[in-house]
């Protein structure tokens, strides 16, 4: 085989790649991932939306990725999502979760709903506060 042949070949097995991250830079939004015996430069993390509506996320070291490389070249690659790896959060496909891992969601902005919100147990939409009074007094904290 030629080595034109040879470099060809390459580059197209290199078009997508599932990796490890090693290690993640949050400030510049860039990580680096193994390949096995290949490791990439810090390249960007891709983002689900960028624009003035955003979503923000950086993959954890040892995370496995799925990589675009463009032309099969690793130091233009672009890490486009985290593949679970037996880490599932859930065996349920019926029911959407995100798992925070003890973190916090900020959301800057407003959310409007139209089902219910339950925090700890207590319903947004129908729990109930004892000993109120009818007037112009406020309530006390949900039960």
């Amino acid at each position: 085989m030629s080595y034109a042949a040879a470099e060809n070949d390459r580059r197209t097995a290199n078009i997508l790649m599932l990796g490890t991250v090693t290690s993640v830079n949050a400030g510049s939004a860039r990580a680096r991932v193994s390949f096995g015996d290949l490791e990439s430069p810090d390249i960007p993390v891709g983002q689900f939306r960028a624009g003035a509506l955003s979503f923000w996320w950086m993959p954890a070291t040892g995370e496995q990725v799925l990589v675009g490389c463009p032309g099969g070249d690793v130091a233009q690659g672009v890490i486009l999502c985290s593949v679970f790896a037996g880490n599932a959060p859930s065996a349920d496909a019926a029911t959407p979760m995100i798992e925070l891992n003890g973190g916090t969601l900020q959301i800057n902005g407003s959310i409007e709903l139209t089902g219910d919100v339950t925090a700890q147990g207590i319903s947004l939409v129908t729990h109930r506060h004892g000993g109120v009074q009818s007037g112009g007094t406020t309530t006390g904290e949900p039960q």
